[in-house]
């Protein structure tokens, strides 16, 4: 039968909370994992460890015989963690090599359509007059819950994402062996507030049906400490921060207890401890609130205030609460934040020029307008968690220099926000689009609503005190109907969030939160001057601006579609053949043109085949001219992607000073991929980096020197948290064969922290080839600070706008409106030299690349060596590759993809993991658009 236990929205940050035991751990029998104290003085236990999952259709149904601790699990599949059933089969070896070629579709998925139980045998000393309890952290489908052969919650009530729920399993639970199931049933995004990936790639083929965040087993005395958090209010100046803490103590014993709550607050040698008596009545919670009028060391003069990297420090202030019963610690809460101030506005409009009728959504830190520069972030296809895989991926994002990653619903483990504070790096945080999330409100049942409530109030408690969530979108295409609007607010409120809150991706708006002042689009191809018009022709007739190009406003998602792989990456995921079609010159007659592509994806789209290379493959072929194999195709797939990406982001730092129609942020869509693929993405699963990486990384610099290809002028950026001064602008424009048509130069005015100034508006020199390079650098003190070269044609691209605003998610060219780049196919070879040497930091290698164009040396032209790139590899004791796949990933670089004149020469820089070289000496090869492959030793 079932039972009635208390059930309750735990309140808390998941993953981060300890509650205190006097339990001492014990050796746990074969095959159990012990939920006794992880460490001394500790109660909370998060579930982890020895997890076996098996389908229904071979165990059976019984979920009474199943979750007795004397069950057999024979023929069971063991996992490492809690996660989907895709990723256990995965991790048990079933379907090798899942995203080589169309491996993916080859996976039964009629095995899916039964439920599958997850399983865990553990041991547990229960505390002596104290409570155990089972808080359940989300499930990916629904789920009956069974505990040692009771049924102790139903699936109309656990399930969802984020929902967390609370279960005191006291009555169930007993001294030594212990059993949870729990019957978990098919995810489903159309019913069911939970996750889905849309069309980001195809859906796995469980439907990531399982559990994605461990659930956790809570030992506590009579008081338990729930809801335990900072507010904050910071002067403006930052030069106080007024610190509010609040706690809820819960009694759960029948009668009233005497409870003396302590909370300290430390970092460094600042150390505030407050003590509290309270008194709780049976079956109650109580609030306790401490504010700085009655205790006033909780106002902190000149604390330590928490930046985003490119501005300052992250300092991290630590919170330990603890209950005390009768003189012993009954339960205790742990928790880091920091000190910090997050605003926004709408922008303000300028009449007859301002483009939205509202304004734009502008974001200020600390008081400082940022601009937002980021990527949309995904999980791995079948939910699964790496935290150095995400450590990884970080250092990839402050590489390139952007501030930001957004989460569209698909929210990441708690140590991935934690790693994101300690980083300095935003998280835009929101639900996801589509799916059950977004339709209305009309369609939910009350228990749905319930459901969405807990997961509001539970991602609101969790997300709160993490410096870095600058804000919260509660809608993605859609902003939250009248009904739906409510049920997130009351929970947020509660939950007392203070950053901003945002009702839509798109420009829509909600009864309470009003307008969102946000766009979204494009999302196919474009060239690099459309990120720079800012003209009235940009904003479309859309109400909501949706795939309205250029750099203005606040974009959400957006990017040129299609990301080519290198060929190392290529030659992971895809065979010869399947290679081919993504080259081959029948994909580029039109923008439907070519064969559907598995790794493209998706495969519908209301304007476009998107699964389809002719949308990408069409204008290059136009732009630069045409190819005849792979190797040539890569050439030009790789130029071409890093001059759209570095576009995109000098547009949207460029443009941030614009009176009428400011920038305000950007989000590239997106920065990875949950699989390999060739769409939507700054780098790929496997860490690969294309053009379109280093564009973005171009663009990223703190202190930059750009080129508006609108409007000719040259401008210079300051994206660093202090003044810049002493700096000269140069300009150089350069035929093809290498004759310098004309130079300018300006003293750079000193710039303040987020500053854009234009310093130069050079008009191109006649007589310049049709197809030329413009060379800009920015240099103090006769040291190079950015340095940028372009490849631009006297033809420029040119969009009808009337036929892409509204009508298509990428750029409609007027009839020959294709710049003419086909003179890089003229370039002659190109000489060079390379020197290479390695030196070990702790567990990195640091390796160092210079590249010389050494044309003068060995008698050649005035030829530059154009778009070339350095890569680490495994190589043989001889100097030379090793073969196969040898490149060293991840790895970050100051630089690449470098075009150099006959004389110039550039040093790069590359860290990894020095075991990432398995023993193998490092090598360097080398290649361009017109250099020739090569390989070479590298030093000491």
């Amino acid at each position: 039968m079932t039972r009635s236990p208390l059930v309750s929205l735990v309140v808390g940050v998941v993953l981060a909370a300890a509650v205190t035991s006097c339990s001492m751990p014990r050796t746990s029998p074969a095959g159990a994992a012990s939920a006794t104290a992880t460490a001394p003085g500790t109660g909370l236990s998060e579930l982890t460890t020895g997890w076996k999952i098996q389908s229904s259709a071979v165990a059976g149904t019984s979920g009474a015989r199943i979750s007795r601790p004397d069950y057999s699990p024979t023929g069971w599949l063991s996992i490492k963690q809690p996660e989907t059933v895709m990723a256990g089969l995965l991790e048990n070896g079933r379907y090798p090599n899942i995203f080589y070629s169309d491996h993916l579709k080859t996976v039964p998925t009629e095995q899916f359509a039964v439920n599958w139980w997850y399983r865990l045998q553990l041991d547990v000393n229960p505390r002596k007059e104290g409570r155990t309890f089972l808080i359940m952290n989300g499930v990916l489908g629904t789920a009956d819950l069974w505990v040692n052969g009771t049924k102790v919650a139903d699936r109309a009530q656990l399930q969802g994402a984020y929902s967390r729920l609370e279960y005191d399993i006291t009555p169930y639970v007993r001294d030594g062996a212990n059993a949870i199931a729990l019957d978990v049933a098919k995810n489903d995004p159309k019913t069911q507030l939970t996750d889905s990936q849309l069309d980001w790639n195809p859906p796995a083929p469980d439907h990531n049906t399982g559990l994605r965040f461990p659930p956790q087993l809570a030992q506590a005395g009579q008081v338990s400490l729930r809801n335990v958090h900072v507010n904050q209010r910071n002067a403006k100046d930052l030069g106080t921060s007024d610190l509010t803490l609040k706690a809820d103590l819960r009694n759960d014993t029948a009668s009233a207890q005497r409870a003396e709550l302590t909370q300290t607050i430390t970092r460094g040698p600042t150390r505030i401890a407050l003590t509290t008596a309270v008194t709780v009545p049976a079956k109650s919670t109580r609030r306790v609130t401490l504010t700085p009028a009655d205790h006033p060391q909780l106002r902190l003069v000149r604390p330590a205030v928490w930046w985003p990297y490119q501005l300052g420090g992250q300092p991290l202030y630590h919170l330990d609460a603890n209950v005390r019963v009768g003189g012993e610690v009954s339960d205790r809460f742990t928790q880091d934040f920091g000190i910090r101030t997050v605003t926004s506005r709408l922008t303000p409009v300028v009449p007859g020029k301002t483009h939205t009728p509202h304004g734009n959504r502008q974001f200020f830190i600390n008081g400082v307008p940022l601009v937002i520069r980021g990527g949309g972030w995904s999980p791995d296809m079948f939910m699964r968690y790496s935290p150095r895989n995400i450590r990884d991926q970080l250092s990839y994002v402050k590489n390139l220099g952007l501030n930001t990653l957004r989460f569209e619903g698909n929210l990441p483990p708690d140590d991935m926000f934690a790693e994101m504070d300690r980083a300095g790096i935003l998280a835009m945080a929101g639900w996801q689009c589509c799916d059950k999330w977004e339709t209305p409100s009309s369609t939910w049942s009350e228990a749905l609503k319930t459901n969405a409530g807990n997961q509001a109030s539970r991602v609101a408690q969790w997300l709160r005190n993490h410096p870095s969530v600058f804000t919260f979108f509660h809608g993605s295409d859609e902003a939250p109907d009248a009904a739906k609007e409510p049920i997130y607010l009351s929970a947020f409120d509660a939950a007392d969030w203070q950053t901003p809150q945002v009702a839509a991706a798109e420009y829509k708006s909600s009864p309470r939160l009003g307008i969102s002042g946000a766009k979204e689009g494009p999302y196919n191809y474009v060239p690099p001057g459309y990120w720079w018009a800012n003209g009235p022709e940009t904003a479309g007739t859309d109400e909501t601006f949706t795939n309205a190009g250029s750099a203005w406003g606040y974009g959400t998602e957006t990017s040129a579609g299609n990301t080519v792989p290198t060929q190392d990456s290529l030659d992971r995921f895809l065979p010869p053949a399947e290679q081919r079609k993504i080259w081959d010159p029948s994909t580029a007659k039109g923008p439907d043109s070519g064969p559907d592509l598995f790794h493209v994806y998706p495969t519908y789209n209301s304007y476009t085949k998107t699964a389809r290379m002719g949308q990408y493959n069409t204008p290059m072929w136009n732009r630069y001219g045409g190819w005849s194999d792979m190797a040539s195709y890569q050439k030009i797939a790789q130029m071409s992607g890093y001059e759209t990406t570095r576009a995109q982001f000098e547009a949207y730092i460029g443009h941030s000073k614009d009176p009428a129609n400011p920038s305000t942020g950007v989000i590239y869509w997106m920065a990875n991929k949950a699989w390999p693929s060739l769409h939507w993405n700054l780098y790929n699963y496997d860490f690969d980096q294309p053009g379109v990486y280093f564009g973005a990384l171009k663009a990223g610099e703190p202190v930059h020197i750009m080129y508006d290809y609108a409007g000719g002028s040259i401008k210079v950026a300051n994206l660093t948290g202090e003044s810049q001064k002493g700096l000269t602008a140069s300009a150089r424009f350069i035929d093809l064969n290498g004759t310098v048509k004309r130079t300018d130069r300006s003293r750079v005015p000193d710039l303040a922290s987020q500053d854009v100034r234009t310093v130069l508006t050079p008009a191109v020199p006649a007589g310049i080839s049709r197809t030329y390079f413009l060379e800009l650098t920015l240099t103090r003190d006769d040291k190079t600070v950015s340095r940028n070269v372009y490849w631009l044609s006297t033809k420029p691209d040119a969009v009808d706008w009337s036929e892409t605003l509204g009508k298509g998610s990428g750029a409609v060219f007027a009839p020959g409106g294709y710049a003419d780049l086909t003179g890089l196919r003229n370039l002659a070879p190109a000489a060079v030299r390379v020197s290479a040497s390695t030196r070990r930091e702790g567990d990195e290698a640091v390796t160092t690349v210079t590249i010389r164009n050494a044309a003068r040396e060995t008698g050649g032209r005035g030829v530059p060596a154009v778009f070339t790139r350095a890569d680490v590899r495994r190589g043989t004791a001889d100097g030379r590759r090793r073969g196969g796949d040898d490149q060293v990933l991840p790895i970050v670089w100051t630089d690449n993809n470098v075009t150099l004149w006959p004389g110039q020469s550039q040093t790069l820089t590359a860290r990894y993991r020095a075991s990432d070289l398995r023993g193998a000496p490092p090598v360097v090869s080398i290649t361009g658009r017109n250099v020739r492959d090569a390989t070479v030793p590298v030093g000491d």
